[in-house]
């Protein structure tokens, strides 16, 4: 009987094929939509899953509370891990991980050839103990236990010798003098991972890592310290035990540095768990070690998916209801004939199960299609893999089945019920039940329409501040080299060449330039007297000011005309956390070195507010020290002049291999600073891909609607033509009803679009403001669209002879 019901079911949806592509094309790409989020949802809630006893690994971070506020960190002392496993039971394994020079890449020479790699990192013995990777050679117990040995990554090993059993090769970081020595060979680190390293050195290779350990300092240096707990312990209990852990282990220290009464003072240390597989998603804390995404984009991404198949669902409801009075002889004759109720419905049922079954097929081909361009636009991997497990398989056919089901559950039930004696007599027509269901359901249709078109308008505008917006200085024409501190003591003879080409209008260094990671400290302001001030620090040269063209609001800047060693700049942030008028001539003191120790530093210049973070963070407090002569910047800016980019380029590259053996590294300044924002442009993208497709459903719905609309309002048409109506009382008749709707729905998802978007601007420390305008010009392009829509059935409608539709009569 099942399959007579899908016989009869394929053979209603041949005979009305615009019905059919209608209802194919929206479940179809509904149903995509679906399996596509899916995926990459999949992605996302896999990080760090594939490491052995996942569940109980957990990274120690640190809500550090200062007098005027609070952060929290990811990083933490390098002392904690060996307390942790020395003391506390219910540590199974613990290990730190340092991420060397931050974010700067390291060059790593073998034999004449250098290699620059950006993820280098540095771990004890204990790492492969709390993280399960896979060795193809070498031993994970010795792999990291002594000074100088060094794990490489699968790849990595192949690209530095040709080959993976590379045991007791040699190796070098240039500017490190320490000769490493190849202990394992590794498996590549999955991408779904948020600790990634192609080489990964020992701990105890960097001597001040050793000098911190040696005098149990609790401040910095910062690394990153994981804990696997043992099996049965409650991550809760024990993270409560952390409130002793810095008054029993490091108070001493923390008082040298602080003060006695640093806690009196207002200073708290405060430890506490984050889950390993809840970093990917869920931290946003300072001095992560890779960039996060956020769970809220996955909640986006899940309702995006949801809005498109409540769409292609609607469309398939309305289109049923609308076309029920088509069916209704059909209907009719076949309960004459003595065929159940509960029958009428399973053959309707199954139409509709069946056109999802094509559906999903479609989709299916739809989504390997357009798999390789979403993975290109975010970055990411993703493959159809996950979806062939016999558990996805299975889940997939109950979705398709559920789909079909309650997509066709009210139109079964409402065309099933039809009388047939109404239906035999002539007198059924459509009642105002399945009227204001219809209106309903188009209504909504059109306030998720106006909440998306709104959202994805106000991405663009913001994605466009973010190119535009005054960053406190020039990032146009810039060039940079982020390897310059491999050019040792032949720096400044690079320098003065470069900046003599007629090309190059200034050239400058600093250990970070905006966009980079930045260090902190803590200050003593020893004049005017105040309380201890945590600001964020830079080293420039004498030229950097004027390369990246930042602006002056008080005082001088660095010169080479100056003896500037003991003398600051700060920003307009650090005056006002100060509270003074006039910041020339205050003095800091750092008192981590020791007052006697520590010089005192004098301000001689403010610089204007500059963002050397991203739009995402408020701007900070900002100490900038001036470079000595014998200062080799890690990073050096180029300003170019402009439309002379190519030339230029080839004369410094010239000038690099004349001091260097290899290639010179680079990239231009304003490309670096909006890879800050590739998290957002690429969510502002599938955002916008998804509202284009919700759009595109719901006006292919709307015009199958308006199409058995005018079928049925044809008679009423004629009659109001030969009475004598124009064509325009006729469209605007036959189109008040959606006018009507249209205004519901705005009223309705204004209000709506207000909020979600307040909502995803409140992760802005700076972001634009939601205007009246946008809503406006929202408003009139879901009604152009919908008129649009519904013109081409009403013009058509009205143009029709009215003896063509009378002629029955």
């Amino acid at each position: 009987m099942f399959f007579h019901h899908l016989l009869i079911a394929w053979r209603h949806l041949n005979r009305n094929k615009v019905y059919g592509l209608i209802n194919l094309a929206g479940l179809s790409i509904g149903i995509a939509s679906v399996l596509l989020i899916s995926l990459y949802v999949h992605h996302e809630l896999s990080f760090d899953k594939f490491f052995q006893g996942s569940e109980r690994i957990y990274r120690v971070a640190l809500h550090r509370v200062y007098p005027d506020r609070t952060r929290d960190f990811a990083s933490s002392p390098v002392t904690l891990a060996p307390v942790l496993k020395e003391y506390y039971p219910e540590v199974e394994a613990a290990t730190r991980v340092h991420r060397m020079y931050f974010m700067n890449d390291i060059s790593i020479r073998i034999g004449e050839q250098t290699f620059v790699e950006p993820r280098v990192r540095f771990a004890d013995a204990d790492f492969f103990e709390v993280f399960s990777h896979t060795f193809l050679h070498g031993d994970p117990a010795t792999a990291l236990d002594a000074a100088g040995k060094i794990v490489l990554t699968e790849s990595t090993a192949m690209k530095y010798f040709g080959k993976t059993d590379v045991l007791n090769e040699t190796l070098g970081i240039v500017s490190d003098t320490v000769v490493y020595l190849v202990s394992a060979v590794i498996r590549d680190i999955p991408v779904n991972s948020h600790l990634h390293f192609d080489v990964l050195g020992s701990i105890h290779s960097i001597p001040y890592l050793e000098a911190a350990i040696d005098n149990n300092r609790w401040m910095n240096p910062w690394l990153y310290t994981y804990v696997k707990l043992r099996s049965g312990v409650d991550a809760h209990n024990f993270e409560e035990k952390f409130d002793q852990l810095v008054d029993t282990y490091g108070k001493e220290h923390l008082s040298q540095n602080l003060g006695l009464d640093y806690q009196e003072a207002g200073h708290r240390f405060d430890y506490f768990l984050q889950a390993l597989e809840d970093i990917h998603l869920y931290s946003k804390l300072d001095l992560e070690a890779e960039p996060t995404s956020n769970i809220q984009y996955i909640y986006l991404l899940a309702l995006i998916a949801f809005i498109i198949l409540f769409i292609s669902s609607i469309n398939y409801v309305n289109l049923s209801v609308a076309r029920s009075p088509a069916r209704a002889k059909e209907v009719g004759i076949r309960k004459v004939m003595g065929v159940s109720h509960r029958t009428l419905i399973w053959q309707f049922l199954a139409e509709s199960i069946l056109l999802c079954s094509i559906s999903a097929g479609v989709a299916l081909i739809l989504l390997s299609v357009g798999l390789p361009y979403f993975n290109g636009i975010l970055h990411t991997s993703l493959s159809l893999q996950p979806l062939y497990h016999p558990s996805a398989i299975v889940l997939f056919l109950l979705f398709i089945a559920g789909i079909g089901t309650l997509s066709g559950f009210y139109p079964a039930t409402v065309i099933a019920g039809i009388r047939p004696s109404r239906i035999l007599q002539g007198t059924f027509k459509s009642g105002k039940r399945g009227r204001w269901l219809r209106n309903g359901l188009t209504t909504l249709q059109f306030v998720i329409s106006i909440v998306m078109i709104s959202g994805s308008i106000l991405i663009y505008q913001q994605m466009r501040y973010f190119r535009s917006k005054d960053l406190g200085f020039n990032k146009e024409n810039i060039l940079v080299i982020p390897q310059a501190g491999r050019l040792g003591q032949h720096y400044q003879a690079f320098r003065n060449e470069v900046a003599s080409l007629p090309h190059v209008q200034q050239i400058g260094g600093a250990n970070g330039l905006p966009g980079d990671l930045h260090g902190s400290n803590i200050f003593k302001v020893v004049k005017p007297i105040s309380s201890d001030l945590r600001t964020n620090v830079m080293t420039y040269d004498d030229y950097f000011f004027e390369t990246l063209q930042f602006r002056l609001v008080q005082g001088r800047s660095f010169g080479p005309s100056y003896a500037d060693s003991a003398k600051v700049m700060i920003n307009e942030a650090t005056m006002r956390a100060l509270g003074v008028a006039d910041a020339v001539g205050v003095q800091f003191q750092n008192p981590s070195n020791g007052e006697n120790a520590s010089p005192i530093l004098t301000v001689i210049g403010v610089v204007e507010d500059y963002h050397y973070y991203s739009l995402h963070t408020e701007i900070g407090p900002l100490v900038i020290f001036n470079g000595n002569n014998q200062f080799v910047p890690p990073r050096i800016a180029i300003r170019l002049r402009s439309g002379q980019m190519e030339e230029s380029l080839r004369s410094i590259q010239a000038i690099w291999r004349s001091y260097m053996k290899e290639e010179m590294n680079y990239s231009f300044l304003d490309q670096q600073l909006a890879q800050q924002y590739e998290s957002d442009r690429a969510t502002g993208w599938v955002f916008d891909l998804f509202t284009y497709i919700a759009i595109l459903m719901c006006c292919g719905g709307l015009f199958g609607l308006t199409t058995y609309i005018a079928q049925q309002r044809s008679k009423e048409m004629g009659i109001r033509k030969v009475l004598g109506a124009s064509i325009p009382s006729i469209l605007l008749s036959f189109s008040r009803e959606f006018l009507l709707l249209i205004g519901i729905a705005s009223l309705i998802g204004m209000p709506i679009g207000y909020w979600v978007m307040s909502e995803w601007l409140s992760g802005f420390a700076y972001h634009v403001e939601i205007s009246f305008w946008l809503f406006l010009f929202t408003g009139l392009t879901m009604l152009a669209l919908i008129m649009l829509t519904v013109s081409y059935q009403s013009i058509r409608l009205a143009r029709t002879n009215p003896v063509e539709s009378l002629k029955s009569e």
